[in-house]
C-alpha cells in the first residue's frame, strides 16, 4: 500500500508541474551581427537541404529573421526566427511572455532549427522565398501559424526588408 501511495504521489507531482522540467532553460540574450546571421542561415540551409541556398531564399530568410529578431539585436538562446517547439516535440526551450521558443547553443543550430521548421511546417512558403515574393511568402507563413501579427502589416514589413537583405547579401 505504501508503494502505491508513493507511486500515486510521484505521478501527481510530475503531472501538476511541480517536477522540474528538464527541457526548460534560462532565457539568455544572444545578439548577432548581420554577417553572423547570413553565415548561419546559409550553413543551416546547406545542413537541412544538402545544397546551397539561392540568393532570394537566403535574402528572404535574412529579411524574416530581421523582422522576427529586430535585425539580430533581440535574439535569445540563438533562436533565429523565434521558432517554437512543435506539439509533443522534446526540445530545450525558454519562455518569453506566454510563449515557448526553442533554445540552441549556436547560431548555426538556430538556423538549422529555422530551416527544419520551415521544411516541416511551412514548406509551402519556400517557393515564394525562392521567387523573392515577400508578400505571398508572408501570407503563406501566416496560414501555417508561423506568426500571429496582422497579415498585411507583417507582409508590408517583410516586403520592405527583403530588398535590403538581398542588397546586403550581394554586397558581401
Amino acid at each position: 500500500m505504501q508503494k502505491l501511495t508513493i507511486i500515486i504521489f510521484l505521478l501527481f507531482v510530475s503531472s501538476t508541474g511541480y517536477a522540474k522540467n528538464k527541457y526548460i532553460v534560462p532565457k539568455t540574450k544572444t545578439p548577432a551581427t548581420k554577417q553572423q546571421l547570413i553565415t548561419a542561415l546559409k550553413n543551416g540551409y546547406v545542413n537541412v537541404f544538402k545544397k546551397k541556398p539561392d540568393i532570394n531564399t537566403l535574402a528572404m530568410s535574412l529579411a524574416q529573421v530581421n523582422l522576427e529578431n529586430a535585425h539580430g539585436k533581440v535574439i535569445y538562446n540563438h533562436n533565429l526566427g523565434n521558432v517554437g517547439p512543435t506539439y509533443k516535440e522534446k526540445a530545450k526551450y525558454f519562455i518569453l511572455g506566454p510563449t515557448k521558443y526553442k533554445a540552441h547553443n549556436t547560431f548555426t543550430e538556430g538556423a538549422i532549427g529555422y530551416w527544419k521548421h520551415l521544411k516541416k511546417v511551412c514548406y509551402k512558403a519556400l517557393p515564394y522565398f525562392k521567387k523573392g515574393n515577400a508578400y505571398t511568402a508572408s501570407y503563406v507563413l501566416r496560414s501555417c501559424n508561423y506568426y500571429g501579427a496582422p497579415k498585411s502589416k507583417y507582409a508590408d514589413v517583410l516586403g520592405k526588408l527583403f530588398p535590403l537583405a538581398k542588397k546586403r547579401i550581394l554586397k558581401k
